[in-house]
């Protein structure tokens, strides 16, 4: 029986670092098209050795996971929070009576590069902010296949620290005031930080979203090392690649298909691992849509995924509700929602469309 169970551990072992790869070098095509520069992994031997495994020392704050605070008086010139010196929230444009966002970006990603530019800026749309973006981009410009399984919780302990630091400092703010935005990975890590922070000292995350959370770090035995609905008094997730890049759920207290969660119109490629690769990256347009759009994504509950695509859907009109920035904290369960194939995404109120029908 041990012989057995360990074979089939290894079994399991394969099929994750196969998944790994295949993300992985989805994510590398997506990075290339953005940033003809970028060098793309030829094998599986260049994502085990290259320069983006994190050195030692492991410990937080680490020099290579920064954390960016962006205000709309230093848009073009952000500054860089220093978790051991107390001086540097006090010297900084930190406002603790404006509303603050934490942004962690996926694998490939980095604070000069979408989408969290188009997400700083659709956020000073609005109004003023405390936007800080955490920045690992230099730790994942290949990823470190053989860090992979840990990584994430690393990165996820020295976010917890910079909250903790926040969360004691005279000018800072409890955990209950801040709301992280995590990407694929990103969304993990937005979770297992969650899981570092004492409720007493640090307090509880006001709210987490997850766009679309990676499948790669699923561990729903194991809930310290995902994202659900424990980890904040609030977690909403939009599925845009569910089942195939991003993780089937449901994670959070309400969970949002984007037309259906795993398929996205205006996504079809010639290569399969560029239509799975949009289908993945496309909640981030999404999202940053909703910042700013007048329409609204409309979502609604449905019986099951079958009555949604094939429109069986009868929601009553107190069961609708936005998703993405502006969701209701009290909206719960599972919710579709459907949407344009170019921008703009949003598609309005559906009932506003009966009435003119009517």
């Amino acid at each position: 029986m041990r012989a057995r169970a360990r074979i089939l551990k290894k079994f399991h072992n394969l099929i994750v670092l196969l998944c790994c790869y295949v993300i992985l070098l989805c994510i590398q095509v997506c990075v290339a098209q953005k940033n003809p520069k970028v060098k793309k992994a030829e094998n599986m031997q260049d994502l085990f050795n290259t320069s983006s495994c994190i050195p030692k020392p492991y410990i937080c704050p680490h020099p290579q996971i920064e954390f960016y605070l962006y205000t709309r008086r230093t848009q073009q010139k952000p500054e860089i929070l220093n978790t051991l010196s107390n001086d540097s929230l006090y010297n900084s444009h930190f406002n603790r009576m404006n509303p603050t966002k934490l942004v962690i970006h996926g694998f490939g990603g980095g604070r000069n590069l979408s989408p969290s530019t188009d997400m700083r800026a659709a956020y000073f749309h609005n109004g003023a902010y405390n936007i800080i973006i955490v920045d690992y981009g230099s730790l994942a410009k290949e990823p470190c296949l053989q860090q992979m399984s840990w990584a994430p919780r690393f990165c996820a302990k020295c976010v917890a620290q910079f909250i903790r630091y926040l969360a004691l400092h005279p000018r800072g703010i409890k955990a209950d005031q801040i709301h992280i935005v995590g990407y694929s990975v990103g969304a993990h890590i937005a979770g297992v930080a969650a899981n570092y922070l004492n409720p007493k000292i640090d307090g509880k995350l006001g709210r987490i979203t997850g766009l679309d959370p990676s499948i790669v770090f699923y561990q729903r035995g194991n809930r310290s090392r995902d994202i659900d609905e424990s980890d904040a008094h609030f977690v909403d997730i939009l599925h845009t690649g569910a089942g195939i890049l991003g993780q089937w759920g449901p994670n959070g207290h309400a969970d949002f298909y984007i037309n259906g969660g795993s398929s996205q119109p205006g996504c079809s490629s010639d290569t399969l691992f560029k239509t799975v690769a949009c289908d993945h990256t496309k909640v981030t347009p999404y999202f940053i849509e909703s910042i700013v759009t007048s329409k609204g994504f409309y979502a609604y509950p449905c019986p099951n995924l079958v009555s949604f695509l094939i429109g069986w859907c009868n929601p009553d009109d107190d069961e609708y509700v936005l998703m993405g920035e502006h969701v209701s904290q009290k909206a719960r369960g599972i919710y579709y929602v459907r949407t344009n194939p170019d921008v703009p995404f949003a598609q309005g109120d559906p009932r506003k469309r009966r009435k003119d029908i009517y």
